[in-house]
């Protein structure tokens, strides 16, 4: 009984490692692959909140702010939509490419041609990533 154990202990050792040298390589790169995946639906994910939230442009902001000066407020208000405006399409075009960016692993359903993802589409959008990641 010794001398059978003496054996199969080094077949087992050398089964053992040729089996987890193949599938090494395999589980590093479906690991990857995952990770990749992943990454790429929390970027798209985060990408259109960030645009969805800036679509609502601040407003209104009261002269008190701004030393009680009702001219100075009325400036800053137009700079500040301004301003908004570009972020909201800087962050509309960036949610575009993180959205493109996702495509090998997965197809979102919607027209990404036109400049703006509307809001329904937006949500419709977002809902399909979370469900999909």
């Amino acid at each position: 009984m010794g001398g059978a154990i003496t054996w199969v202990t080094p077949i087992a050792g050398l089964v053992g490692a040729f089996t987890g040298a193949s599938l090494s390589p395999w589980l590093t790169s479906h690991l990857s692959w995952r990770r990749t995946r992943k990454e790429a639906f929390n970027q798209a994910i985060s990408a259109l909140r960030v645009a969805q939230v800036a679509r609502h442009l601040p407003t209104g902001v009261h002269a008190t702010y701004l030393g009680g000066d009702v001219a100075a407020a009325e400036a800053y208000s137009l700079r500040l939509r301004e301003r908004s405006v570009d972020r909201y399409i800087d962050a509309m075009s960036e949610a575009k490419v993180a959205l493109a960016a996702l495509e090998p692993f997965y197809r979102v359903r919607g027209d990404l041609d036109s400049w703006e993802i509307t809001e329904p589409d937006a949500e419709r959008i977002m809902r399909e990533l979370i469900r999909a990641r």
